[in-house]
């Protein structure tokens, strides 16, 4: 079979640590040929520094002065940023030298820019000699608008990155405007360009809940998206077809860029300053953090009010939070992620329903890592919980040896993954597992929905479905918040987020369609944090035919929280 040949369109022989890391892909995957680094056509006679200040001033003083206060205002906002940015995202900053690339196969090209310095055509001894090297795809991964033959001159054309939701966001700075603008979601469009500015096919989209930083939202907009660029360039590489673009779309938005330095004072007053503010507050009367609280009630057939549900006290020091209804021996039993603050762990706890009064029975279940989301089911006269246990990077099945406090490992479903929030159902004959997996390996379990399948309740082979996974790639959709079933019909409770706001509401979904194919579902309603005293948020529903409970957080000092 034929080596597939990609090139890399690059300003130098020095780039950052995610174009390198796609160039790594393609020079170390069978299925390629040695990666083109395709460069040259950035290089131009520089301007002295005086000279090119002297020539602005006498051009237009205003302007000048409005770049020197941009640069200023950026610098400023990168340095108070950096820090935060660089503890997530490491390798955020970091460079692939030119002794590395070096190493790859180059094509030196000309180019020729527009007098504005944005389009970026090549010329005809340009094409032809990348031509020559009968490359089937070009990855743009330099400055410029591309125009001209570069886009046609192979099998496959130009593809691209845009770190930003094209349905709300063209232009940039990539996760800046998304941040200022209080936007719960921020996206990324992977696609193949042509000649219609911005108006390229998309071929692929995500998105992700929006960073309260704009640097952290930027990296982590790098950090997600190029998994999926080498699952394009592996598919494309095997079976030599770019997939199915998403075809018209229409866009009423302005275009975003920075032209002045009036978004940048906005940005540090609106996001900057207020952080800087409650930093200094919570140094005073210590931070404010989320407490979650649960809430029962006999739901007479979901027809109570949620403001009616009954509040189980949480112990002091910890919350209590993504309940689990169960019945067993005739009694209802709430399972729910125990909390520890001091400890900072999750474990699993119990509670006792029996009409107004109910009784806490304490941890049931606890390791060494972190454990939440105790979804509990039975099957054929067993009962089993999985909690989440993404710390551990693994889907565990449990077993009940002594109802409900006595729990042991049956079996581990996934190994090396990091999932959240795992649900399963059954259907006929097959299990289905609806889990929230990171595809990129950085704890961003907010956006993606992914679903297996498995004849085998305790297979520790699960397949994904046909239509391919994640199936849902919004944090306002995918996040697991509870199951329940009524009147024949299945519903999936998911998460909303609001930006940098996890678990700010939540969404029911009656399940259309679940097969080994595909998922269908359509929202029924949503639910807003407003049914209870001063709670800021909700992210959690389960029910069985009686019992009902729900979750939801308020605001509270961190000294109170251990207090009370």
């Amino acid at each position: 079979m034929k080596k597939f040949r990609v090139g890399f369109l690059i300003d130098d022989l020095q780039t950052d640590q995610y174009v390198g890391d796609l160039i790594d892909f393609v020079a170390k995957n069978s299925y390629f040929d040695d990666p083109f680094l395709i460069t040259g056509y950035k290089s131009k006679k520089v301007e002295s520094l005086p000279r090119m200040f002297i020539n602005k001033l006498k051009k237009n003083p205003v302007t000048l002065l409005n770049s020197i206060l941009k640069g200023v205002l950026l610098k400023i906002i990168r340095r108070i940023e950096i820090k935060n940015t660089l503890k997530r995202f490491p390798r955020y900053k970091a460079k692939v030298d030119s002794i590395t690339l070096g190493m790859y196969k180059t094509i030196e090209v000309i180019g020729s820019w527009s007098k504005s310095g944005l389009l970026l055509e090549f010329t005809n001894d340009d094409l032809s000699l990348i031509s020559h090297h009968k490359l089937d795809c070009i990855i743009r991964c330099g400055s410029g608008i591309l125009k001209g033959g570069i886009l046609n001159c192979t099998e496959f054309g130009v593809l691209s990155f845009h770190h930003g939701d094209n349905r709300v966001n063209r232009g940039g700075p990539s996760g800046f405007w998304e941040v200022l603008n209080g936007e719960p979601s921020s996206g990324f469009i992977i696609q193949k360009l042509s000649q219609e500015l911005d108006g390229g096919e998309v071929l692929y989209r995500g998105n992700i809940m929006t960073s309260n930083l704009w640097l952290t939202n930027n990296a982590q907009l790098l950090e997600k998206s190029n998994i999926f660029f080498k699952q394009i360039l592996l598919d494309l590489a095997v079976n030599r077809k770019l997939p199915k673009s998403e075809g018209v779309r229409l866009h009423g938005n302005k275009l975003y860029k920075i032209d002045s330095s009036t978004a940048l004072i906005k940005y540090l007053l609106k996001v900057i300053a207020p952080k800087i503010l409650n930093s200094f507050v919570s140094k005073l009367l210590s931070p404010k953090t989320k407490r979650y609280s649960v809430a029962y009630a006999y739901h007479n057939n979901f027809s109570k009010s949620l403001w009616r549900y009954k509040e189980i006290l949480n112990p002091k020091g910890r919350f209590l939070a993504d309940p689990f209804v169960f019945k067993h021996s005739g009694s209802n039993y709430i399972f729910v992620e125990d909390f520890f603050f001091k400890e900072n762990i999750g474990r699993i706890s119990a509670i006792k329903v029996d009409g107004d009064k109910y009784e806490f029975l304490d941890v049931v279940l606890e390791e060494e890592f972190h454990l939440s989301f105790p979804f509990v089911f039975k099957e054929d006269d067993e009962i089993y919980m999985i909690p989440e246990s993404h710390k551990n990077s693994d889907i565990r099945l449990y077993r009940c040896l002594e109802f409900p406090n006595k729990w042991e490992l049956d079996q581990v479903l996934m190994s090396d993954v990091s999932a959240a929030d795992t649900m399963l159902i059954k259907k006929q004959d097959t299990w289905f597992m609806l889990t929230n997996i990171c595809s990129s390996g950085i704890e961003d379990h907010q956006s993606e929905l992914h679903i297996f399948y498995s004849e085998n309740l305790k297979s520790n082979t699960w397949e994904p479905i046909a239509s391919g996974n994640p199936v849902i790639f919004d944090p306002l959709k995918a996040r697991n918040g509870g199951l329940f079933y009524n009147n024949e019909n299945i519903y999936r409770v998911n998460q909303v987020h609001g930006q940098a706001d996890y678990g700010k509401s939540f969404s029911v979904n009656e399940i259309v369609l679940l097969s080994k194919n595909e998922y269908i579902e359509k929202e029924v309603s949503n639910i807003n944090a407003n049914f209870k005293n001063k709670i800021i948020s909700t992210h959690h529903f389960n029910a069985n035919t009686t019992l009902a409970a729900v979750d939801y957080s308020r605001y509270q000092r961190f000294k109170k929280v251990l207090k009370t």
